[in-house]
């Protein structure tokens, strides 16, 4: 029982947090075919929660151990350039917080999974896949470098690659699982690039050794040699933090690459519940804070993320207006709190990002689980227009899904009223001398975000469970087992009872206290910016935000009327005296709808000027250059060229030896003549 005692530290364990999940992956994706149902259910299910213990127990350590770290080497992976890179993990409070989630909301997914995916005939290839996920998400989050990092990555986008397109035989959900793949190749090119800025900067890329470095850095010292010699390091960071921040946009689908998000409902509803909740979407928020000591000295870098994170979150929430699939709608506003989490790491509210990230995870995988219930209590429907009174069949279904959207919009006393609000609050006090437009533009889109969440979710809790069926009234929906309803019961308790961690008590948060030994460096380096700012610019350091109650009882009034009007004005249109005017909305506005219910027609766009414009270069440099130059004149050309040859030769070469004598003779004369005369 070593491991219970924090004083004693946690033995070399952490590579079982990835190791687990892995073997149960190969277990069951070389045998699973031949083991059963309920054997593939044990390994995959096991291998989760032995990676959920481990975890807890890394988390104990951090928080009451003799130290706020631990680390495990596993070997030395190559020397570059001069710079070793280790195989290695390291864990912190934050790191351990995160994986917690990860592992723990991981088992009840694939807990959830072992009934709504047990007549499919490739369950065991499905647990395989949600292995092999889990796993490379505790790689992305446990890595002690950005390498190690980026293997895990990489990992996420194969594995959502998989789930993404697991039923591959339809053309569109096999498509959905490539525009994933692809976009996020994208994002991953950008980050590929930042990782190299920082290897330019600081020769180096372990996390530990980059944070000792940013607290000597002064941010408009000029850099001398290098690829960066005549930039300030402030410049320089800048341009390596916006590298990294598009790799970010693509895996945490901010404008202008989240148009894979949303299109991912292709997958089974658990997959879609492990990817928006707890797991991939969430890597580029993780990296970014994990990154926020340097983030710090990059203003212009900080304010890019909050106005894409608020712009994101604004863009989302409208699209999920007009939306009638449930799970689209779930999609839409997953993208949508993003950006409310991308708003709390760009104007350095680190901790409330990382918390709305945790209590996200709550709400948002039962929400999806939830509409996976309805689904299997529906014959698979997802149109919420044909759904309508399904609390009187669907009880557990209906209660744990309304109090998850309770959550999201941001009602007291839920937890998703504390993490949304603590950014908001952040937004609108945290300042940014360099860029001070940006608390306005945040705050005010923050707020237009979370009336829009307020109203789309309780649009479609209202259509789906309240009021008369509507159509389908032939079909007696029924609750779904305890598989899957004891996942979402326990889901939704955690949605309620995570607001503890973000109670507005004296001197901060408790969730704030929690992570402030890992925010404090980047804390720090923030205050010398702002110092420098104040004096450049000849103005007083403005206050940090506090985050005690009386700090917090203004924007929390505003967000709380916020949200109870969004409910109104759903309620109002959908089940109160203006049921049936949201028609006549529609009828006055129909472009509008239709940009709406089109999604703004971004994918037209990217398919008018990138899809169709490399597809058509693609069939020019395939028909001209490959198939014609390089096919026709390089390879087969010379083959017919020397055919030709060869047989203007065989006139000569044909094996007749009175004609050899023949020309043998003529020539001889030939010669002779030339000589002679």
């Amino acid at each position: 029982m070593e491991w219970l005692d924090p004083s004693r530290g946690l033995p070399q364990a952490l590579h079982w947090i990835i190791l687990l999940p892995l073997l149960g992956a190969a277990v069951n994706g070389l045998l699973g075919k031949r083991l059963g149902r309920g054997n593939v259910h044990l390994v995959a299910l096991g291998a989760i929660f032995g990676a959920f213990v481990v975890s807890a127990l890394a988390l104990y350590q951090v928080s009451y151990g003799a130290s706020s770290k631990i680390s495990e080497l596993w070997w030395h992976w190559f020397t570059i350039g001069g710079i070793p890179v280790e195989m290695a993990l390291s864990v912190d409070r934050l790191s351990a917080m995160l994986i917690c989630v990860v592992t723990g909301v991981g088992f009840l997914i694939h807990l959830f999974s072992t009934e709504y995916m047990s007549h499919d005939e490739g369950y065991w290839r499905y647990f395989a896949y949600l292995n092999l996920f889990v796993a490379a998400m505790a790689t992305l989050v446990l890595g002690s470098n950005l390498l190690v990092m980026f293997v895990g990555w990489e990992g996420v986008g194969l594995a959502s690659y998989l789930l993404i397109g697991f039923w591959y035989t339809d053309e569109t959900k096999a498509y959905a699982g490539r525009k994933a793949f692809v976009v996020n190749r994208i994002g991953d090119f950008g980050f590929l690039l930042g990782i190299f800025t920082l290897i330019g900067l600081f020769g180096t890329i372990d996390f530990a050794e980059l944070q000792a470095a940013s607290a000597t850095l002064i941010p408009t010292a000029v850099l001398k040699g290098g690829i960066f010699s005549g930039w300030t390091i402030t410049a320089a960071l800048t341009f390596g933090c916006l590298l990294l921040f598009v790799g970010a946009t693509g895996k945490s689908a901010q404008i202008p690459l989240y148009v894979w998000l949303p299109d991912a409902m292709a997958g089974p509803t658990p997959v879609s519940a492990l990817i928006h909740a707890a797991t991939m979407v969430t890597a580029g928020v993780y990296m970014i804070a994990r990154l926020s000591f340097l983030y710090v000295y990059a203003p212009g870098a900080m304010a890019t993320v909050a106005v894409v994170g608020a712009a994101t979150a604004v863009f989302a929430a409208l699209m999920a207006y007009a939306q009638n699939d449930i799970k689209k709608v779930l999609a839409y506003s997953t993208v949508s709190q993003l950006g409310f989490m991308f708003i709390g790491v760009g104007v350095g509210a680190w901790w409330a990002a990382i918390f709305h990230l945790v209590t996200h995870a709550f709400f948002k995988a039962c929400l999806f689980l939830g509409a996976g219930s309805v689904m299997h209590g529906m014959k698979d429907e997802t149109d919420i227009r044909k759904f309508g009174g399904l609390r009187k069949e669907m009880w557990h279904t209906w209660a744990t899904f309304g109090i998850s959207t309770i959550a999201i919009t941001g009602v007291i006393p839920l937890s998703g009223f504390f993490s949304k609000d603590a950014i908001l609050h952040a937004a609108h006090a945290n300042p940014n001398i360099w860029h001070p437009w940006v608390q306005t533009v945040t705050y005010g889109l923050g707020l237009l975000a979370a009336l829009s969440t307020s109203f789309y979710m309780w649009r479609m809790f209202n259509l789906t469970f309240n009021g008369e069926r509507r159509e389908m009234k032939e079909h007696h929906a029924h609750e779904s087992g305890p598989a899957m309803t004891g996942p979402l019961w326990v889901l939704a308790g955690l949605a309620v009872g995570a607001a503890v961690w973000g109670l507005p008590l004296a001197g901060g948060a408790r969730f704030e206290h929690f992570l402030h030994g890992v925010f404090e460096p980047a804390n720090r380096n923030f205050q010398r910016v702002m110092e420098l700012g104040a004096k450049d610019l000849g103005v007083a350091v403005p206050p940090a935000a506090g985050h005690d109650l009386a700090a917090m009882l203004p924007g929390y009034l505003i967000a709380l009327a916020i949200a109870l009007l969004g409910f109104g004005i759903a309620w109002f249109l959908y089940l109160g005296p203006g049921k049936g005017k949201s028609a006549l909305i529609v009828e006055k506005a129909p472009r509008l709808h239709a940009a709406f219910a089109n999604k703004f027609y971004v994918d037209e766009l990217y398919a008018a000027v990138v899809i169709r414009p490399l597809g058509g270069l693609a069939r020019v440099l395939w028909q001209v250059v490959d198939s014609f130059t390089i096919d026709k004149l390089a390879v087969n050309g010379t083959a017919v060229l020397t055919g030709w040859i060869a047989q203007l030769f065989r006139y000569f070469q044909d094996g007749n030896v009175q004609r050899y004598a023949l020309v043998m003779a003529v020539s001889a004369v030939a010669i002779l003549w030339v000589f002679l005369f």
